[in-house]
């Protein structure tokens, strides 16, 4: 009993320095935080989550500028992550939500959604939400830039990591150079001579997913060992990234 209640009395030390953190951070007063306190212990009892966790993850997303009721929004969201099966580390989890947040922008009350999508998959195919977390933080931001959104970069590194089994890192990597590269003017007239047009009437780029789509259907009436095959990926991802590219150009269909 002395013990229990001494770990308690430490836990609750360590809870109100947690508080002082977030106070620094946010520019609050403690006696301010005292409906985000609430928040933590309600969804500590009602989703038996560690306190000391939400809290230090409640401070990962205040260093990211998530203040007020987005800040408790998004902890909610959170805080639910721990439930399904296929994520891990919460604090990990919060540092792939702020890339979400920074790089899709549609706010905090998407990101239920967004993490919903990413149990999905996870939870459906041959990849983890630790893999795709990952992914989004190092390639999400040139997917969008290109064009793209959140499912159509799930589904296109899932088809990879499914297949391959490759590395997150890698295959993040590799799809950074293919996005960037399917842009290039001299790529794009390299592919209209095989007859796909990745440019829309206004001479805008299609978008990653559609541009993949494209190529697929390009390469499906190839015979198999064609060297314009390998001519289009190695134009397309550079011989270093070939490993990347076969398996997205010909898994479109996962």
């Amino acid at each position: 009993f002395t013990n229990t209640l001494a770990n308690a009395v430490d836990e609750a030390i360590d809870f109100q320095r947690e508080i002082v953190k977030i106070s620094q951070v946010t520019g609050k007063a403690v006696r301010e935080l005292q409906g985000l306190e609430k928040t933590i212990f309600r969804l500590a009892k009602s989703l038996g989550v560690n306190s000391k966790e939400l809290l230090s993850t409640t401070r990962i997303l205040s260093q990211a500028g998530i203040q007020a009721r987005d800040l408790e929004v998004a902890l909610a969201a959170l805080a639910k992550t721990t439930l399904a099966p296929t994520f891990e580390d919460i604090g990990k989890t919060a540092e792939g939500a702020i890339a979400i947040l920074a790089q899709f922008k549609q706010g905090v009350n998407a990101l239920e959604g967004r993490l919903g999508s990413i149990n999905a998959v996870a939870g459906q195919f041959a990849v983890e939400s630790g893999d795709l977390i990952g992914a989004i933080r190092r390639t999400g931001g040139v997917f969008k830039e290109a064009g793209g959104n959140l499912e159509e970069f799930l589904g296109l590194f899932t088809s990879i990591r499914a297949t391959t089994r490759e590395s997150s890192e890698s295959i993040a990597t590799g799809l950074r150079t293919i996005f960037t590269r399917l842009q290039r003017p001299r790529t794009l007239e390299f592919l209209r001579q095989y007859g796909v047009e990745l440019t829309d009437l206004e001479g805008k780029f299609v978008g990653p997913y559609e541009a993949v789509r494209r190529l697929n259907a390009a390469i499906g009436g190839l015979e198999q060992g064609d060297i314009t095959f390998i001519k289009i990926a190695e134009e397309i991802a550079g011989f270093r990234q070939i490993g990347k590219v076969i398996p997205l150009l010909n898994q479109f269909g996962v």
